[in-house]
């Protein structure tokens, strides 16, 4: 039994211990991924499974937006037994587990997951080979370039970004076909270039060290008032708009984050 491992919109090492304001990326990339399922999965009765699903929160938002899903169960090793106590009746069709689920669903989540993996051709190959549906589907997204890999990324806990090329064939190495892809966030490319030059330029280099338990980021601080957050909610969904048009019409717009949405023979 392979070791999944945990990774999400909000990884769990980045949860704050008290009430937050959602980060727009967090929203923005949620209301990309919903529309992109909207688009593709007509089937009613639909179950999903959410691998490494940190908060819930894609979870949560995946059963209010999307009628076909109507039951849906997060799986994260890193939960504790107070976190599954005190979910364990909130909703009957959202369930929360620490354990390696039993069944299959027609619809598999994996989303910054991978690059947490030693070995992420065998996790994601075992999660296929256990948990999908045959003709189910599953949307990976994973951090890309290579090239932009950095301090945060090691914070996170991240063994490695993606070449877009690079996910698509891992996926099909792994026995789906891919029905689309593409990337998103490109207005966040520069600031994350700038940072790699800043790191760069200090001659940071990469550590061994293990990531720790818990740390402070942008997702779970956000607070910058009404003005500035709906500034930034405008530009990343007209960014997303932008990822959208760019995947459909295969065009070369590069983004921060790659995806890919495949389908289980």
């Amino acid at each position: 039994m392979l070791p999944w491992v945990p990774g999400a919109p909000m990884d769990l090492k980045e949860l704050p211990c008290h009430s937050f304001e959602r980060h727009p990326w967090e929203i923005a990339r949620a209301d990309f991924f919903l529309r992109l399922l909207r688009e593709n999965i007509s089937k009613n009765a639909t179950s999903a499974l959410d691998i490494g699903s940190g908060d819930g929160y894609f979870a949560h938002r995946l059963l209010a937006d999307l009628p076909a899903v109507i039951r849906a169960t997060c799986f994260d090793p890193g939960y504790d037994a107070a976190w599954l106590e005190e979910r364990a009746h909130a909703d009957p069709s959202l369930a929360f587990t620490a354990q390696r689920p039993c069944g299959t669903f027609d619809l598999v989540l994996l989303l910054d997951v991978l690059e947490h993996a030693a070995d992420d051709q065998a996790v994601l190959a075992d999660a296929i080979a256990s948990t999908a549906s045959p003709g189910g589907w599953l949307l990976l997204s994973a951090p890309a370039h290579p090239l932009l890999f950095s301090h945060h990324d090691e914070l996170l806990g991240h063994r490695r970004r993606y070449a877009p090329a690079r996910l698509r064939a891992l996926a099909v190495t792994s026995g789906v076909e891919v029905v689309a892809h593409g990337q998103l966030f490109a207005s966040l490319l520069a600031p994350r270039a700038l940072a790699k030059l800043g790191e760069t330029a200090r001659g940071a280099r990469p550590t061994s060290a293990p990531a720790p338990s818990r740390i402070e980021t942008a997702l779970g601080t956000w607070h910058h008032g009404a003005m500035v957050t709906s500034a930034v909610k405008t530009l990343l969904a007209l960014d997303a708009t932008a990822s959208r048009f760019a995947a459909n019409w295969r065009l070369p717009l590069p983004g921060l984050s790659t995806w890919v949405l495949a389908r289980r023979p």
